[in-house]
């Protein structure tokens, strides 16, 4: 999005304070869900003493979460709301850091982690990430480009980092496969 349509978004729903409320109902709601989705799956999965699982489902998003924040830390990119001067829908302190989204990157990164231990959870939990990367845009605190530089980032990184579970599992034997 340009300038001019960020201002006629954010302009649209500041003129419909009810429509602007459900837009921040969505967008936290949204977060929210994945965020309690995803402890519910890690204490079900402890609960059932699914270690190797829960391992795999903690480290690989939260190893996303630590290398996306230090890529978006280094590209340092400004905010839609920095490059073109208006006030977000909801305001944000940070000048920078726009690329990748964080918000995208760790939903998709428990989205594709969780794919992988229950799968149907996982389409719910894409679902809610494509949530987020839309409301993120319409606020005016992400470009297009950030929330879907974000997506790819999160689905590769757990994709990746799931491969090399496996890779490594193999290589310990037989009996580590079988705790897949």
């Amino acid at each position: 999005m340009n300038a001019q349509q960020y201002r006629a978004v954010i302009g649209w729903f500041n003129a419909r304070p009810a429509a602007k409320k459900v837009l921040w109902a969505v967008s936290m709601g949204a977060v929210a869900a994945v965020y309690l989705l995803y402890l519910g799956l890690l204490a079900w999965l402890a609960w059932h003493a699914m270690w190797a699982q829960l391992g795999v489902t903690v480290v690989v998003p939260a190893a996303a979460f630590v290398v996306g924040t230090a890529l978006r830390a280094a590209i340092d990119r400004p905010r839609p709301y920095t490059k073109y001067g208006f006030v977000p829908l909801f305001p944000k302190n940070k000048t920078g850091q726009s690329m990748p989204s964080r918000h995208c990157f760790s939903a998709a990164a428990i989205a594709a982690a969780v794919w992988y231990v229950l799968p149907p959870l996982g389409a719910m939990l894409a679902g809610l990430a494509a949530v987020i990367a839309v409301s993120r845009v319409i606020t005016g605190v992400h470009f297009v480009s950030d929330v879907l530089a974000g997506l790819a980032f999160g689905l590769v990184f757990a994709v990746a980092g799931r491969v090399a579970y496996i890779a490594a599992a193999s290589a310990l034997g037989y009996y580590a496969i079988m705790i897949l």
